[in-house]
């Protein structure tokens, strides 16, 4: 791997006094210009001689509007034209993230940032980051063995649950039947779901009914899992989800089935999508995160690693709750 040197300026400058025609004051004006003309021009050299720096990135699913933010915010992030992402979508595979963390090895990055489709699974991936000397940021979800990476940025998921129960809980009036369609695999949904599960603690009326984990967190996974709940359940007053994708397959099966207008849908993400959602009256709330803080976050992480200064183990970059009140602001 490419290490990046912290490079050494120095400026070394031999002043001499005439002797004939020449002031202290003269002297000292010109040895301050001189002093500043080496010091920009060393300066400069130094820029152009630093080696670009590499980073990966492996993102689970670039076909969700929050990871597609997250890019392009690391995209504008970068502080020099020459330095580069190497971006790779592992379509919530395991395996190909895997091979696509390899490959980033492989190219020689300087730091790899990862937001592991399993936060357990991902061991063996982050062991060869390790033996290859990488240095890791874990985004968007924590993962198992923290000890393999340098620093993690995620957004406050419990409270994200938390924020999608006390909004459901208001929608409903304080009592119903709820299922939640979840995907506990990853540490950042699997919080999601505590959080929600124990601010709903608050409301005995509400009845967790159902849940289900979705194989992969898209609408075409969770939409027949919908359908399941709809077939065994008569009444089904709300619905959690853990983003806006499932979210996105949940409403579809609950408006063929004529019974949108009755269930009341929460979710996390905040995006644009769903946004439209809450707009037309089909979401109650989604739990908004910071797509651009956590891209923008993970790059300046970076730099800092490579520059050898002090980072923090673990950054939480806050929430909100977007709601038909709010939507629009």
């Amino acid at each position: 791997m490419r290490k990046v040197t912290a490079i050494v300026l120095s400026a070394m400058m031999a002043l001499s006094l005439s002797a004939c025609g020449s002031t202290a004051k003269e002297s000292n004006v010109t040895e301050t210009t001189a002093a500043n003309s080496g010091s920009e021009t060393s300066a400069a050299k130094a820029e152009e001689t630093r080696e670009p720096i590499k980073i990966g990135v492996s993102a689970p699913d670039l076909t969700n509007v929050f990871f597609i933010q997250i890019k392009d915010a690391m995209q504008a992030a970068l502080s020099d034209p020459k330095d580069e992402l190497i971006i790779q979508d592992a379509g919530g595979d395991q395996n190909k993230q895997m091979n696509d963390v390899a490959d980033m090895i492989n190219q020689g990055c300087d730091v790899i940032c990862i937001s592991a489709i399993n936060s357990e699974g991902v061991r063996a991936t982050l062991e060869a980051c390790k033996e290859a000397d990488i240095p890791v940021i874990a985004f968007n979800t924590s993962v198992k063995n923290p000890e393999l990476v340098q620093c993690t940025v995620v957004s406050d998921n419990k409270e994200a649950g938390k924020l999608c129960a006390q909004a459901l809980a208001d929608s409903l009036g304080g009592k119903g039947k709820v299922v939640e369609i979840t995907y506990s695999t990853t540490e950042v949904c699997y919080d999601r779901q505590f959080g929600f599960e124990e601010e709903l603690k608050k409301y005995p009326d509400i009845e967790i009914i159902q849940a289900k984990d979705v194989e992969k967190p898209k609408s075409d996974y969770s939409q027949p899992i919908m359908v399941d709940f709809i077939n065994a359940n008569p009444v089904i007053d709300g619905v959690f989800t853990i983003n806006d994708p499932t979210a996105r397959g949940a409403i579809a099966a609950l408006k063929e089935a004529g019974r949108l207008d009755a269930t009341k849908v929460v979710s996390v993400d905040g995006s644009d999508e769903g946004k439209g959602f809450i707009r037309a009256g089909e979401m109650v709330a989604s739990a908004a995160q910071d797509p651009a803080g956590i891209g923008t976050t993970c790059i300046e992480t970076a730099y800092r690693l490579l520059s050898g200064q002090t980072i923090e183990e673990k950054v939480v970059v806050p929430m909100s709750i977007i709601t038909e009140e709010n939507v629009d602001q």
